[in-house]
């Protein structure tokens, strides 16, 4: 996981140069580079909302097992203290 930024990168700057080297006119080089980051960006946000969603997944499930342990030390509290 923490390649990932740098392989990122590495694939833009492997399709840009790609791109720029292609035997093709100005005009379509640029509409395909426009094309290409278009999609690449769109891919990128949705890996980063992919991961921002496992985040919060994972904190929710933390702090529902943090709530029930302290509930059941509460719990367990509460009957020690009548005994």
């Amino acid at each position: 996981m923490k390649s990932l930024p740098g392989i990122v990168v590495g694939l833009a700057v492997g399709a840009v140069v790609g791109l720029l080297l292609a035997p093709e006119s100005g005009k379509k080089t640029r509409k395909r580079i426009t094309s290409e980051s278009d999609s690449f960006f769109k891919d990128l946000q949705d890996q980063l909302q992919s991961g921002l969603d496992n985040i919060r997944s994972q904190y929710n499930d933390y702090v529902d097992n943090a709530s029930e342990k302290t509930q059941d030390v509460v719990s367990k509290v509460k009957k020690k203290a009548n005994y």
